[in-house]
């Protein structure tokens, strides 16, 4: 049988109902506009149209594929007679449903075409279920957005609906935002907000009472809102989401569905019950959200704290403490200036009321000042001790300025003043934030300025000690030079031995002065440094003519204490006076070799010489030179060593003295604040 003719009468007759379905709207609506009919068409009655076109063409034995091209004729007529665009989501989203509705009117098995209808919603113990499945979905995600994107899935699954939104109150705008919804536009999502009372969706929220519209389109409160995708469906319900004690608006649920369908009081109840435990999960996650981001901020903040304290702490100079107080402060708060305030005041006093503040370090954009507020402001805020902010007149314009004194356990040190942004407030973290920092600060300036005091009185007992070095020296040597005149005059006097031995003693501790009177010296000397001057002295002083001594100072790192280095600048001019008067008794040449070493915490000092072999069982405190007793006094009492002395072999001698290190003298802690500072 030819189906040209059956097919052709079908969709005539299709033709007649879509335009019946657009007149029936106008005469409802009353306005006539084809924006409504668009609607109405484009739901329950477009469904149905299509579907009976559907059962009757497959009842005449029409081919799907023919009933499907003579379908798609049909809309094509019906979008260019009514509006409608191929671009346009809700214009393809109703011929999509027009498809749809003649595909299922064929059975593909060849049985008769089985009716439609709605899914019900779950009764009694299977509502229990349903229920279950929704707290266990809401309660899955602490994110907000997790939530919420989980939540319309499951409520739309579980109550068979066709799309799922969720509004959310702000009551700061006093607005429902959509945040969430499935079957809809999901570019509407974040971006469409209602007025409460406009729209079912509004009224929902302002009655606080759920609202059922079979023919949504119709109802009297109905918002077209074409960027959503929901003129497409039918059927709405619109439910408040309450927290019960409180009656607090949370948001509120829609449910909506393409075929027109009539909500009962039993579904109704369940929804309202689904849409109070959305209530309460959607407001723990946003207590949770808040919790989050206020423990997030706490940790940035002390973040930030840790940081600038461990960059203030860096350094021990006080000019650049000071800079780095005043831009870590500005990048705290994200301040537009920062400035650091003294009052200039006598060492241990306090700082005056009257003398006007100065800056000692600014960061930012500089702005002259009108008046004397902001210095009053200063001293206000170090003789009260308490943070303050004022409106201070500049001449481009006003601004303000919150103030905060910087205390130590001793006095307040001064002030940190920073210029805010226009309309910033203060929190009561970042003032608390602010507090932290100025302690922090506080410290650091008063730790700069003690390192810079106590490096100042270094430096002066510094040079008071060179001075005292550089005069001993000189006195030593003039008592040097007059005893060298008195040697001149009566040189074969028998006294003149002990003459020469003394005056080359005094010149052994006028050179190590000498060196000492050096800065790089003070904390004390090398003890090849100590040996290369008196053997220089003993040249001049205690070789007599006609006797060729050569000397070698073996080069070492054995450093000693200014204390020590006397002492032993001493010892080592007697060994060697004793070498060049008994050693090199008798003839015409001779060698001395001095070297020092480090062992098991001791300094060894060895002088040798290839002279005459001492006795043996020669007893240094037994002997009766003058000599070798001044040599066992200064080891034994000064130094607290042992000195040895021997002939290994019967020829030559070599004398040894060993002592413990001293600690290092007090001169010496220049050195280290100065590496301090350098760190």
């Amino acid at each position: 049988m030819s189906t040209a003719t059956p097919i052709r009468e079908l969709a005539d007759r299709l033709a007649v109902d879509l335009v019946q379905a657009y007149e029936q709207a106008r005469v409802a609506t009353g306005n006539g506009g084809t924006k409504h009919q668009a609607q109405l068409a484009s739901g329950q009655p477009l469904r149905d149209a299509f579907g009976a076109f559907g059962e009757e063409a497959a009842g005449a034995g029409v081919s799907l594929e023919d009933a499907m091209a003579a379908s798609v004729e049909a809309l094509q007529h019906l979008f260019e007679r009514f509006g409608g665009h191929t671009a346009d989501p809700a214009t393809m989203l109703a011929a999509g449903i027009a498809l749809a509705a003649t595909a299922r009117a064929y059975d593909i098995d060849g049985r008769p075409p089985t009716p439609t209808r709605d899914q019900e919603l779950p009764t009694q113990l299977s509502r229990l279920a349903a229920l279950h499945r929704v707290n266990r979905a809401v309660t899955a995600h602490l994110e907000l957005s997790e939530m919420l994107e989980t939540s319309v899935r499951v409520v739309s699954e579980t109550v068979g609906s066709d799309a799922c939104a969720v509004f959310l109150y702000d009551s700061a705008t006093e607005s429902l935002a959509l945040r969430a919804a499935v079957g809809l536009n999901p570019a509407s999502v974040g971006a469409v907000t209602i007025r409460p009372g406009v729209g079912i969706t509004g009224r929902a929220a302002v009655e606080r009472r759920p609202i059922a519209a079979p023919d949504a389109h119709v109802h009297e409160a109905f918002l077209d809102s074409p960027g959503m995708g929901d003129n497409v469906y039918a059927s709405q319900v619109s439910v408040p989401m309450l927290l019960r004690g409180a009656n607090k608006l949370v948001g509120v649920l829609n449910i909506l569905t393409v075929g027109r369908r009539t909500f009962d009081d039993d579904e109704i109840a369940f929804l309202q019950t689904v849409a109070g435990e959305l209530a309460i999960s959607i407001e723990n996650a946003r207590l949770y959200s808040r919790t989050d981001a206020r423990l997030r901020r706490k940790v940035a903040e002390l973040g930030t704290l840790q940081r600038v304290s461990r960059t203030v702490a860096s350094s021990l100079d006080l000019d650049q403490v000071l800079r780095l107080l005043a831009e870590q402060a500005v990048e705290l708060i994200n301040a537009d200036a920062a400035a650091i305030f003294r009052l200039p005041h006598p060492p241990g006093g306090k700082p005056s009321g009257e003398v006007n503040p100065t800056i000692e370090h600014f960061v930012g954009d500089e702005r002259e000042v009108v008046g004397p507020n902001r210095d009053r402001l200063v001293r206000q805020v170090v003789r009260t001790g308490a943070s303050q902010a004022v409106d201070i007149d500049y001449v481009d314009g006003s601004g303000m300025v919150f103030c905060l004194p910087l205390r130590s356990a001793r006095e307040t040190l001064g002030a940190l003043c920073l210029r805010l942004r226009p309309n910033t407030e203060l929190t009561e973290d970042e003032l608390g934030l602010l507090q932290a920092f100025s302690d922090s600060a506080s410290l650091a300036i008063e730790n700069a300025q003690l390192y810079q005091d106590a490096r100042h009185g270094l430096e002066t007992a510094s040079a008071l000690l060179q001075e005292m070095h550089h005069r001993v020296r000189n006195n030593l040597q003039t008592v040097a030079a007059l005893l060298s005149l008195q040697l001149r005059s009566a040189e074969d006097a028998p006294w003149s031995v002990q003459l020469r031995e003394a005056i080359s003693r005094i010149q052994a501790i006028a050179g190590v002065h000498d060196l000492l009177s050096d800065e790089q010296r003070l904390a004390g000397t090398t003890v090849d440094v100590i040996a290369k001057h008196v053997v220089d002295d003993a040249h001049s002083t205690l070789v007599p003519p006609g006797l060729h001594v050569e000397f070698e100072v073996v080069p070492g790192d054995v450093v000693v204490p200014s204390r020590q280095a006397t002492v032993l600048a001493l010892l080592i001019n007697e060994l060697i006076t004793n070498a060049v008067s008994h050693g090199f008794e008798g003839r015409q040449c001779g060698k001395v070799e001095i070297r020092a070493w480090h062992h098991d915490g001791l300094v060894s000092v060895e002088v040798s010489n290839d002279g005459e072999a001492v006795p043996d069982g020669f007893v240094p405190a037994e002997s009766s030179g003058l000599g070798m007793k001044i040599v066992h006094r200064l080891v034994t009492s000064d130094l607290r060593g042992q000195f040895t002395i021997g002939s290994p072999g019967g020829q030559g001698t070599i004398a040894t003295i060993t002592f413990p290190l001293a600690e290092p003298e007090p001169e010496s802690t220049l050195d280290a604040l100065s590496m301090v500072g350098a760190g």
